[in-house]
């Protein structure tokens, strides 16, 4: 198990090199301004789905000044109809209509007021997005060669790497190496970390959990032991000893 302690810890130490250059690729001005990249994959359905929603208000806004015209001429005819009406009965009649009517139209003209709104804001929100994926667009076309330039320059030194992960790898027990690959996924480094034995301090260097008497004492026999808060793999080592 000694052994294999070493090659995991000579695996990390090639692997944060790998790591470190991953983060410069990452935080570099490039690559943030090639991220636009996730915007514009999606711009596309935000700018189809703005129509959609402007088509059915625009819809609505031409149904309600439909009805409205047609209230404007009932309310016509009543006028008319009380205008030219004798009977008294039928004049309260009219005149009821008439006011429903007038009720029914402050609704509707109150309804289009809201649909002409939501419309001139959607085109307003439409025309944004679009300028944006312009603008977005042109950051993409402007960053994305540079951020392939700057990978390119990393490319042997990161192959490098690679290759003497790999050699490594394939000495390395496969269960040790499936539980580092999954901690890997994290990005956080240290993954594997040695905890001086001579110190008697039972707690995990990661995350600074209690560790168990019967853990340290698997730790104290050379084995690699996971922590069960944060899942880092722990070693045991005394300076001292050979």
């Amino acid at each position: 198990m000694q052994e294999q302690i070493k090659l995991i810890v000579e695996y990390q130490e090639i692997d944060k090199n790998l790591k470190a250059i991953e983060d410069e690729l990452n935080g570099s001005e490039e690559a943030k301004k090639y991220l636009v990249r996730k915007f514009l994959s999606t711009v596309k359905e935000s700018l189809e789905a703005l129509e959609k929603k402007a088509q059915a208000v625009t819809e609505n806004y031409n149904a309600k000044i439909k009805e409205l015209e047609k209230q404007v001429e009932s309310l016509n005819e009543y006028e008319k109809a009380i205008d030219a009406c004798e009977n008294e009965a039928e004049l309260e009649k009219l005149k009821k209509k008439f006011k429903d009517a007038c009720s029914k139209i402050s609704v509707l003209e109150q309804a289009v007021e809201n649909y002409s709104k939501e419309m001139s804001e959607l085109y307003k929100e439409y025309g944004k997005l679009g300028q944006q994926n312009r603008a977005m667009r042109a950051q993409y076309d402007e960053f994305a060669p540079k951020l392939e330039e700057l990978k390119n320059s990393k490319k042997e030194e990161v192959a490098s790497l690679k290759a003497k992960l790999k050699t490594l790898e394939e000495k390395i027990d496969k269960t040790l190496m499936e539980r580092y690959s999954i901690r890997r996924k994290d990005k956080k480094f240290p993954i594997v970390f040695g905890l001086d034995l001579s110190k008697k301090m039972a707690y995990c260097p990661f995350c600074a959990t209690s560790l168990s008497i019967s853990f340290m004492e698997e730790l104290g026999s050379h084995a690699i032991k996971e922590c069960e808060s944060c899942h880092r793999l722990i070693y045991g080592y005394e300076p001292n000893k050979k």
